[in-house]
């Protein structure tokens, strides 16, 4: 057992001047961090340090000290690495707000380093029949893990002749923005880690639909604010931008509105369906960058539903985690009436949200309920033939576990696809699957939240 940090004689950070020490950094780890060590104790405590590159040298301060972990952040390039660029977001740098920790990293450098996080936790967490699988895709080259891709919009971006929009590249997608107000009335973000808020003078990340409100600075919006306030802006594809105030609902111009939904445009053209639209509760889960609804749907149906689309008419799919119905309803539109698609999500507030985007589509049937061995088995009793054709499941952060996961195996579907938002959870799930008899057909992932730690990733998988 690791020491207590007052037992090794090293002093936890005092409250009035923390700890500073010089590190040589490692690779990084999955969380936003890299592991780094001493540099005059190569072989010593390994150190979680933030805002830092693999290859540098850093001064950096001390924050956290506990039986298990060191954690500290880069406070001064000693050594830099060449994908070290200026901060797009430096309110978010060392002892700043949370959410841009890789906004210092170049953004091709950034998708390396989720590349290299995502093949960690496979190997680490999955094991090594999971890495051996991904290891033997073709888009896995060189037996290492796939690519992270750019979305549309930011591959753009970093294509463009100007420099500017370059630099800029990854910034200004999203869609949606929750902001704290501080106890001077100030709006703000949380620190990393940290109950404390911090006031903002920018949001770099905010689709230009947001910024141009004005909520950091406009008299109009400061008037409403108050100690705590909980504030949300969302840009919704489909009209025009509101904003949550604790429970009120705003227009772009301050005013009381009371409309609780906005629209959702997807442009899937390329699945032969053109602009689906969705109805989605103002505080509803919706994916936050802007080309992740259109990117997501294209690959999650062609995955579940194969390339030949004029071939799904007929088709059953079981859909859990079903949100909102971003998938449910170009599944439900070409599976036709000869086919179905059986959802089930836990938030009752996205089943409505979904129920009123797919009231004319009778293949779907959503169902409200917490996903769990019994529910899959009792929702899958309810298609025609003796099984589903294909799974769709898209769990929160933590995955879906593995008694979920053996509940879907068991139902002896040809396909799965499993999207995933985090690697640790991919992988344990990944593992479940392979271990049920599951083989690994496909690979993905995406980075849909640039100058953050987090990616998306898209598995598919095939009965063996």
């Amino acid at each position: 057992m690791t020491p207590h940090p007052n037992q090794t004689g090293r002093p936890a950070p005092s409250r009035g001047r923390p700890r500073e020490i010089t590190l040589a950094v490692g690779a990084p780890a999955h969380g936003g961090h890299c592991v780094a060590r001493p540099v005059d104790d190569p072989g010593g405590r390994v150190i979680f340090v933030r805002h830092s590159l693999p290859g540098e040298t850093v001064r950096a301060r001390l924050t956290e000290m506990t039986s298990r972990t060191w954690r500290a952040d880069a406070v001064e390039i000693l050594q830099a690495s060449p994908d070290r660029v200026d901060s797009v977001w430096p309110e978010a740098g060392p002892a700043g707000v949370g959410g841009g920790e890789l906004a210092h990293v170049a953004l091709d450098a950034q998708r390396t380093w989720k590349r290299w996080v995502l093949a960690d936790c496979l190997r680490r967490i999955g094991g090594q029949e999971v890495a051996d699988a991904v290891a033997s895709l073709p888009e896995a080259a060189s037996g290492a893990a796939v690519p992270v891709e750019p979305m549309p919009t930011d591959a753009e971006a970093q294509a463009s002749t100007s420099a500017r929009r370059r630099a800029l590249a990854g910034t200004a997608t999203r869609t949606r923005v929750s902001l704290t107000v501080t106890d001077d009335g100030e709006p703000g973000m949380h620190a990393f880690r940290s109950g404390a808020v911090l006031p903002l003078r920018r949001l770099p990340l905010a689709v230009a639909a947001i910024t141009e409100i004005g909520l950091l600075e406009r008299p109009r919006w400061r008037a409403h604010y108050r100690p705590g306030m909980r504030i949300e802006a969302v840009a919704p594809s489909g009209g025009e931008p509101v904003v949550l105030l604790d429970d009120r609902l705003l227009t772009a111009q301050a005013r009381s509105t009371g409309r609780r939904r906005v629209q959702e445009v997807v442009d899937v053209s390329a699945l032969g369906l053109g602009e689906l639209t969705y109805s989605v509760h103002a505080e509803g889960f919706w994916q936050v960058h802007v080309d992740a609804p259109r990117v997501l749907v294209e690959r999650v149906v062609r995955a579940a539903l194969g390339e030949d689309l004029d071939r799904a008419a007929g088709s059953r799919v079981l859909e859990l985690y079903s949100g909102a119905g971003l998938f449910t309803l170009p599944l439900a539109a070409l599976v036709g009436g000869a086919g179905q698609v059986l959802s089930l999500e836990g938030d009752e507030q996205a089943v409505r949200d979904a129920r009123r985007t797919l009231h004319d589509h009778p293949a779907a049937r959503l169902a409200a309920g917490r996903v769990s061995p019994r529910s899959v088995r009792e929702l899958a009793g309810s298609f025609t033939g003796d099984r589903p054709d294909v799974v769709v499941l898209d769990p929160p952060r933590q995955g879906a576990g593995r008694e979920v996961i053996e509940a879907v195996a068991a139902l002896g579907a040809e396909r799965i696809v499993l999207v995933a938002c985090d690697p640790a959870a991919l992988a344990r799930d990944l593992g479940t699957l392979l271990h049920a008899g599951y083989e690994l057909g496909s690979l993905s992932a995406l980075d849909m939240f640039p100058h953050t730690h987090h990616f998306e990733t898209i598995a598919v998988l095939d009965r063996a």
